[in-house]
């Protein structure tokens, strides 16, 4: 072990991190109180010190890595902090061999679901056991075909929670049964997810009693088919902890297994009640370890089911679960931006009265400092105002490409960022902005445009396995109650006519050859499975041309790897085999349909994105266009922030909040707020992420209406804000 001062020293000199933390930081690393509640402003080294402090209680204290927990929000953020810690550790063993003992791959590390995931295996729990962990779209599939909730027609039903039925248009009629899964899987996360008393929902009656009854259901389902979504994984770790083999866990079993002595939890923010219960049953032991680290201000993950609330109201946490009251520290030096760029967002995020009602906004918070090397009477913050909306995406192209790359204030499009509400390319989205940028030859990086199965890849693929299993195109058949084509019949189609337009003769010669010999196969084995199912011959088809060819480029074998992944998720419901009907003649028509109406139909209506790079944050060469939520946690030198005029408006998360409130098992009392406000609350924190991203410079993108009429200009003043912002 080495003493604290060594410990500053070598990070400090070191070429790993080469520069020494300020007073807070270094409080924050060093404090062994108890609980710990860090607010991090933006831009204020929270990543750095939660890394520090993690290494100070291995190479100071003598921490034992299993005896860490240290969790946030992401994959790709956990492996981040992962990489920090082995690069700085190096730099510490260089200063002194006998750190070489420590290893890092003891610590539990990871995002919250993975470590229940580990942790629930390693001990074996009896209710995880032998169970399948579902993502996203297999909790879809499962809920199609095994939640009775699904079938649920009642019109007055669902009209009582519309607001979870995505794009439901003419609600004179019950939402489709997609849609009806969709909803179902929004309020059943919830229940979990916000510690609902669900025997409460019964004795409620009516509507609620019928979501209470089709929650349980739906558990039941899940236990009954040995599956598990990310909802009830937190609820059966809770359960866990409180179980003797969770004892053991926290305790420390006296052989390999050390107790858990500190819990460091990123982007605390973002937390939602279950994880909140999870925390501080992991910090239960005296003297109560644990350290939160977030900023109230930079929550943005309501729609998930994380509520503010948690990193406000932290300290009244602690008193009611541990009995005492967490040691706060602020982070507010911030040594990212510009100070104009500092000083206005710092004056955005207190200017609305919003803002500053009790149990919005963490108490006592100071404003965030400018300590940044950037310097310059240039104007930091500034606006692209044009009369038309249809102007602002060449205005945009003009000023990267004729300033700031034709003066050589930059040297590379990565060094921008567009952020957008939607990346979708569509015409009310990014869509006019990323044609601008490519009729001027600025390539685009945009893995979000929601563009994965409008790509001719992904297309091709899937139209050649239509034609494989279904020659006859019985799909056209596929009518609803008026007699027209079902909605995803045209789309089907069109696949086909892109198969068509580039299938070559490699293809097509195996795509006929399947044609004859599927009635052969259907014919012997009359109404039974036939040795052959859908991941099989969509292998089967990756391996003739184009895809051979395709598959060498990077964005496309990407693509048509994560079809194989989807269907791999169909596969684990073994509702992919092929079976003869009954004649052997053709397919079984019940495979067909299901087929079609339970995963092809979901395909098109999920709004798939691309994979990102785990890796690569932004290309070289190429401007990326982002959401802001893909943006937190980033930094750029310029940012552009467009579709300013968009407010978002009241969704299912703001309504929930509202009416869950009076099922949910609370800790303490939390201010239950109206969603409108909510939702205001939501598009102000959004915009403030968005603003502090930015480096050397800050340009809002928008019409004077787009400015006057929504939350862009602090405080909502467009007089005060054309006063003081560069119009460009």
């Amino acid at each position: 072990m080495i003493d604290i001062a060594t410990f500053h020293e070598c990070l400090a000199q070191s070429k790993a991190r080469g520069y020494d933390l300020d007073d807070k930081q270094k409080q924050a690393v060093e404090y062994e109180g108890g609980s710990l509640w860090l607010l991090a402003g933006p831009g204020s080294g929270k990543s750095e010190v939660l890394v520090t402090r993690t290494l100070k209680l291995l190479c100071v204290d003598g921490v034992k890595p299993r005896s860490i927990l240290l969790t946030t929000f992401t994959t790709k953020a956990a492996r981040n902090l992962e990489d920090r810690l082995a690069t700085y550790l190096a730099a510490l063993q260089d200063t002194d061999s006998s750190l070489q003992e420590v290893d890092l791959a003891d610590i539990r590390i990871g995002t919250l679901h993975s470590l229940c995931n580990d942790i629930l295996q390693e001990y074996r729990y009896p209710k995880y056991q032998n169970v399948r962990l579902l993502n996203d779209v297999e909790q879809h599939l499962f809920a199609y075909r095994e939640a009775e909730i699904a079938k649920h027609e009642d019109l007055a039903f669902w009209t009582q929670f519309d607001h979870a039925v995505p794009d439901w248009r003419n609600k004179k009629y019950c939402p489709n049964k997609w849609k009806r899964v969709k909803a179902a899987v929004t309020l059943f996360n919830h229940v979990v997810e916000d510690r609902v008393d669900v025997q409460k929902m019964l004795l409620a009656g009516g509507h609620w009693a019928t979501l209470a009854e089709s929650y349980q259901q739906y558990a039941q389902a899940l236990q009954d088919n040995y599956r598990c979504d990310f909802a009830h994984l937190q609820s059966c770790f809770l359960e866990f902890l409180n179980s003797p083999a969770g004892q053991r866990f926290l305790q420390g079993d006296g052989n390999n297994q050390p107790p858990l002595l500190h819990v460091l939890v990123d982007e605390y923010q973002d937390t939602n009640p279950i994880q909140e219960r999870i925390y501080l049953a992991l910090a239960n032991q005296k003297p109560h370890n644990i350290t939160v680290v977030g900023d109230d201000d930079q929550a943005l993950y309501r729609f998930r089911g994380g509520n503010v609330s948690c990193m406000v109201n932290f300290d009244q946490a602690c008193m009611a679960a541990l009995g005492e009251p967490p040691h706060k520290i602020q982070l507010d030096k911030n040594y990212r931006s510009h100070s104009d760029i500092v000083d206005f967002f710092n004056n955005y995020i207190t200017s609305f009265s919003e803002m500053t009602a009790q149990g919005v906004r963490a108490p006592g918070k100071n404003p965030v400092k400018a300590t940044s090397s950037i310097t310059g009477s240039y104007p930091a913050v500034s606006w692209i105002a044009r009369k038309k909306a249809g102007d602002l995406p060449d205005a945009v192209v003009d000023l990267v490409k004729k300033h700031l790359i034709g003066d050589g204030i930059i040297s590379d499009y990565s060094q921008c960022v567009l952020l957008v509400r939607s990346a979708r390319d569509s015409k009310l989205n990014a869509g006019p902005f990323i044609s601008a940028f490519q009729q001027q030859g600025i390539p685009v990086y945009n893995p979000r445009s929601k563009s994965f199965m409008e790509s001719e890849e992904v297309q091709c693929l899937l139209a050649a396995l239509v034609q494989v299993i279904d020659r006859n195109h019985s799909f056209q058949s596929y009518k609803d109650q008026q007699e027209r084509p079902l909605w995803w019949v045209d789309t089907v189609q069109q696949w086909l006519q892109t198969l068509n337009n580039l299938s070559t003769n490699e293809l097509r010669e195996y795509l006929k050859l399947s044609n004859a010999n599927l009635p052969k196969l259907c014919a012997s084995n009359k109404g039974v499975f036939l040795n052959l199912n859908l991941l099989e011959i969509l292998y089967r088809i990756l391996a003739r041309e184009p895809f051979c060819t395709w598959q060498q480029d990077a964005v496309r074998h990407q693509r048509l790897s994560k079809v194989t992944r989807l269907f791999d998720g169909y596969h684990s419901f073994k509702l992919d085999g092929l079976r003869s009907n009954s004649s052997g003649t053709d397919l079984d028509p019940t495979f067909l349909n299901r087929f079609y109406t339970m995963f092809i139909s979901y395909l098109i209506e999920a709004g798939i994105d691309d994979d990102e790079d785990e890796e690569v944050i932004v290309p070289k060469g190429s401007l990326p266009i982002m959401t802001i939520h893909q943006a937190k946690g980033l930094e750029f030198p310029f940012v552009f922030v467009t579709q300013l005029g968009q407010n978002k408006g009241v969704g299912s998360a703001q309504i929930l909040e509202r009416d869950l409130a009076q099922f949910r098992q609370e800790l303490y009392t939390r201010t239950t707020r109206k969603p409108e406000l909510l939702a205001v609350e939501d598009d102000i924190r959004l915009l403030y992420v968005a603003y502090s991203r930015a480096q050397y410079g800050l340009i809002l993108v928008g019409t004077k209406e787009h400015i006057k009429n929504h939350v862009a200009a602090p405080g909502g003043d467009f007089v005060e804000f054309r006063r003081n912002t560069v119009a460009i």
